[in-house]
């Protein structure tokens, strides 16, 4: 009987070691994403189920005329693909232009060139209506995204969220203070599951 305790003992301590070592993301978003299907800064079909799902991506909200923060921002995602490539870490990125009429893929594509962007696995997507994006970003990223009229100035959030394999917003981050260490651990707990 002793023997027996004993070995309980064990196989509990097991597996509380185990659910300890066990890595998670802490204070999740649950934000499933609405397929979309638009085009990317070549031109080309982007959308959810073919270039999303399947993959661990970090996403934005830039436009290419933003006097403020989207260059900071951008710099912020071209570092953070170079540190990803640097760790070996695989994940795309992603930006929504929030002034898709002004951002078409060559406007976006030359934005995109000034951070030395790696287009192999960050893409620029515009292809929708301004009040698409507003909505979409909404209801998705729980971002606000307003285009005021006489104002070249759109008006939007400065997150980052990751998105899992299954197209879900898992966490969201700062943008402009980004925690570049904490986002690759994250997505990289991701990639282990």
């Amino acid at each position: 009987m002793k023997k027996f305790y004993s070995l309980a003992l064990l196989f509990i301590a097991s597996l509380v070691l185990t659910a300890c070592n066990e890595a998670t993301i802490p204070d999740k978003t649950n934000w499933p994403l609405e397929d979309f299907s638009h085009i990317n800064q070549d031109g080309e079909d982007f959308s959810l189920s073919n270039d999303v799902k399947g993959e661990v991506t970090v996403v934005n909200m830039i436009f290419t005329n933003c006097s403020t923060v989207c260059s900071p921002m951008t710099a912020n995602m071209a570092r953070l693909q170079r540190m990803a490539a640097e760790q070996d870490i695989n994940i795309q990125l992603l930006s929504f232009s929030v002034d898709p009429e002004i951002d078409d893929p060559a406007t976006l594509k030359d934005f995109g060139n000034k951070f030395d962007a790696d287009y192999s696995n960050w893409s620029f997507i515009t292809g929708y209506s301004q009040k698409y994006i507003e909505e979409y970003a909404m209801k998705n990223f729980k971002a606000i995204v307003v285009k005021p009229k006489n104002d070249p100035e759109v008006i939007h959030g400065t997150r980052v969220y990751l998105v899992n394999e299954e197209g879900v917003v898992v966490k969201s981050y700062d943008g402009l203070d980004v925690p570049y260490e904490e986002i690759l651990e994250h997505a990289q707990i991701l990639l282990n599951k």
